[in-house]
């Protein structure tokens, strides 16, 4: 491995820290979102050809989550979303198909400031 990569792990850590600061008037932590979809990994970021039953489990806390929220909890956990695909090395096609996979209701295209 080449000394000028940074493990993912660190610029997971690195995101989540920047996003405190965007998130900060919600009651839904960006860290927390991210937590629940860590499993999510290996599907969205490496070459797994599938999601993992923990992957599909943690990305349906967040759906229900998103769900069960207000308009502004809803933003704050779509604008975490939608950074992440953004910041990370996410394979968009990958996010575009786990709503699929897992059986979630939350539209991955959605405009966060309409939701």
């Amino acid at each position: 491995m080449s000394r000028n990569i940074i493990p993912t792990y660190s610029l997971l850590s690195l995101f989540l820290m920047s996003l405190c600061f965007v998130l900060a008037n919600s009651d839904v932590p960006c860290a927390d979102v991210m937590s629940n979809l860590s499993p999510c990994q290996g599907f969205l970021m490496k070459g797994d050809k599938s999601p993992s039953f923990a992957c599909c489990s943690g990305a349906q806390t967040v759906d229900k989550q998103f769900q069960e929220s207000d308009k502004p909890d809803r933003e704050a956990i779509c604008l975490c979303l939608s950074n992440a695909v953004k910041k990370l090395y996410i394979d968009p096609m990958k996010a575009g198909i786990l709503p699929i996979l897992c059986n979630l209701t939350m539209d991955p295209n959605v405009d966060c400031s309409e939701v």
